[in-house]
C-alpha cells in the first residue's frame, strides 16, 4: 500500500500562505499599535493644552484693576511669533495663584503675570511664565521665566471689539482691560504636514465693565 504525503510544492504553498497570514497579522498589529500611540500622544497634548487653558482662565477671571493708578493694571498684548507659530505676549495683573510655583513670593497676592511662548535651555518651545510686582515702574524688568508645558507650541490672543462686533488681533487701549479675549493654544500635529492641534476659548474678564464705563466717562467728560 502506497503512503500519501505532502509534495514539496504543497509544502511551499502552505509555507507561503502561512507567511502571508503572519505578514497581515503583523501589519494589522503595527498599524493598531501606531494608531494607539498616536492617540495616546494626542490625548497627552490635549491634556497639557487643557491644563494651560484652565490656568489662563483662572488667572484672567481674577484680573485686578484700580482706576486710581490704571497704568499699573492695564492689560497688555504684544503680537509675536516663535518657531513658525504665534507666540503672543499677554500680560495683566491678577490675584490668582494660577501658574505660580508654591515657593513664589507672588503666589498669594497681586502680581503682574506675563504669558508667552519661549525657548527653553534645551531648545524646545513651550509656555513661558514670568511674574513681577504689579506696581513696579521698571519697564525693563525681565525676570527669568519658568515653563509649564513644552507640548503647547503656540499662543494667540484676540480681543473682542464691542463697537464693531469683531475679534481684533491687537489691543490698542491703554490703562484699560478688555471685556472678552479669545485665546488659541497650538500643539504639534500627529503627522508632519497636518494642521496643528488647537484648543480655543473665549474668556470674559469680570473687571472689564467697570473699566469700560470709567474710560467712557473720562472721554466724554460727562
Amino acid at each position: 500500500m502506497k503512503k500519501a504525503g505532502f509534495t514539496f510544492l504543497e509544502l511551499l504553498v502552505a509555507l507561503g500562505i502561512l507567511v502571508a497570514v503572519f505578514a497581515i497579522i503583523f501589519t494589522i498589529f503595527t498599524s493598531t499599535l501606531g494608531a494607539w500611540n498616536r492617540g495616546t500622544e494626542a490625548l497627552t497634548k490635549l491634556h497639557h493644552g487643557d491644563f494651560v487653558m484652565e490656568q489662563l482662565v483662572q488667572s484672567l477671571r481674577s484680573a485686578a484693576f484700580f482706576d486710581s493708578v490704571p497704568e499699573f493694571y492695564e492689560f497688555r498684548l504684544e503680537k509675536r511669533s516663535a518657531g513658525g507659530r504665534p507666540a503672543d505676549v499677554m500680560s495683566w495683573v491678577t490675584s490668582s495663584s494660577a501658574f505660580m510655583p508654591l515657593d513664589s513670593p507672588y503666589a498669594n497676592g497681586l502680581h503682574r503675570i506675563v504669558v508667552t511662548i519661549d525657548r527653553t535651555d534645551q531648545g524646545q518651545y513651550g509656555v513661558a511664565i514670568r511674574a513681577m510686582p504689579h506696581l513696579s515702574e521698571d519697564e525693563d524688568l525681565d525676570p527669568d521665566p519658568w515653563f509649564v508645558s513644552t507640548r503647547v507650541k503656540g499662543l494667540r490672543c484676540e480681543i473682542w471689539d464691542d463697537e464693531f462686533a469683531v475679534w481684533e488681533e491687537r489691543w490698542e487701549e491703554s490703562n484699560a482691560v478688555p471685556s472678552l479675549v479669545k485665546v488659541t493654544l497650538e500643539m504639534e500635529p500627529d503627522e508632519p504636514y497636518d494642521p496643528p492641534i488647537r484648543i480655543q476659548r473665549a474668556i470674559q474678564i469680570p473687571v472689564a465693565p467697570a473699566v469700560t464705563s470709567r474710560v467712557d466717562f473720562v472721554e466724554t467728560g460727562e
